[in-house]
């Protein structure tokens, strides 16, 4: 065999023995469970994936006792009841519309519309509220709560089966704070950067320690257990409020006094959508002024906005703070740079 002579790895020729870094990683991605490769449209994507599952696949599994369903499908699952709820809430204003007289079917519509707002406002002030937060620990901690990765499930054979199929899942890497895919994320940080501690090494760094660490790992690891719990305490508090204020501004006469016609040509199109616009703001103005019965009525819409921004900022400050260290308190107890012996 001839002797190999570069120093460069991938200079290697692609023969017998030696698997270029490459060919090892395009492998890999295509037999074992690995991150997400990330995009701007990689949560759409993995979230369209698991609703259309979870109607399609998961939700018939379940109903038919299959022995392939898991846990992930069955978590997966709590998104069905906000979907239908939603649905059936603002079907209940609009279906019936058709059947009532003129003034009743004007009351009804101003009911569907403000409820249609309502609900719109809930999730996406959910879902807003959780996203900044997380996005600005991204930033501050290097810890993506959002990362997926691509998990392979190979299926035992149905009744009526050959063989079982395979199917794609796509777990977050942080789902449980105990057993979060540490594995995964050592692994795509060898693939991609070399090392298995180049990810905790730029961890380290934004905790606060100037030096690398000889194992930055363990103390990484231990930090992100207790950010990923303190995240989803606030989280569960942030969500809450910030719905309940997307509940009150759909409430707002904006929308029970919004007119829309239908969309049936271009110019009804750029109508509608100018006369959305105007509605969201007007009733954001009104949630904000209130109203001079008393002074509930008149501070309850300040009270919601500013509550649900102080919950979504300490969603992130609290985690962050958490995740942050002095290392001159750390290195009173273990200097890094000192060489231990293990007994």
């Amino acid at each position: 065999m001839q002797q190999v002579q570069s120093p460069s790895v991938d200079s290697l020729p692609r023969i017998g023995y030696y698997v270029s870094k490459e060919e090892q990683k395009q492998k890999f991605y295509k037999n074992e469970s690995h991150i997400h490769k990330q995009g701007p449209l990689s949560g759409v994507k993995a979230g369209a994936h698991k609703l259309t599952n979870d109607i399609l696949t998961y939700f018939p599994k379940g109903f038919s006792g299959s022995k392939n369903s898991d846990f992930y499908e069955y978590l997966s699952l709590g998104m069905v009841p906000y979907v239908v709820g939603s649905a059936m809430l603002i079907a209940l204003y609009g279906a019936a519309r058709g059947k009532f007289n003129a003034t009743d079917a004007h009351a009804a519509g101003k009911g569907f519309r403000m409820m249609t707002a309502g609900v719109l406002a809930y999730g996406i002030g959910k879902w807003a509220s959780t996203k900044l937060s997380r996005t600005l620990i991204n930033a501050s901690t290097g810890v993506d709560l959002d990362l997926k990765y691509i998990k392979k499930i190979n299926e035992l054979p149905e009744p009526g089966q050959e063989k079982g199929i395979v199917r794609i899942q796509y777990p977050g890497v942080y789902d449980s704070a105990e057993f979060f895919r540490k594995d995964l994320l050592a692994k795509d940080s060898e693939m991609n950067h070399g090392s298995v501690f180049a990810l905790d090494d730029k961890k380290a760094k934004k905790a606060g320690f100037k030096e690398k660490l000889n194992n930055p790992g363990q103390l990484i690891n231990e930090k992100t257990r207790k950010l990923k719990i303190r995240a989803t305490a606030m989280e569960n508090i942030s969500k809450y409020v910030v719905a309940a204020t997307g509940v009150a501004f759909g409430a707002q006469k904006a929308f029970e006094t919004m007119k829309l016609s239908k969309f049936s040509s271009l110019n009804n199109i750029k109508s509608n959508a100018i006369g959305i616009f105007s509605s969201i703001l007007q009733a954001g103005k009104q949630l904000w002024q209130g109203t001079d019965r008393n002074i509930i009525t008149r501070n309850y819409g300040k009270v919601l906005i500013g509550a649900s921004a102080l919950t979504t900022l300490l969603a992130w400050l609290i985690p962050t703070i958490g995740f942050k260290t002095n290392p001159n308190t750390i290195k009173t107890k273990v200097d890094t740079n000192k060489e231990y012996e293990v007994c």
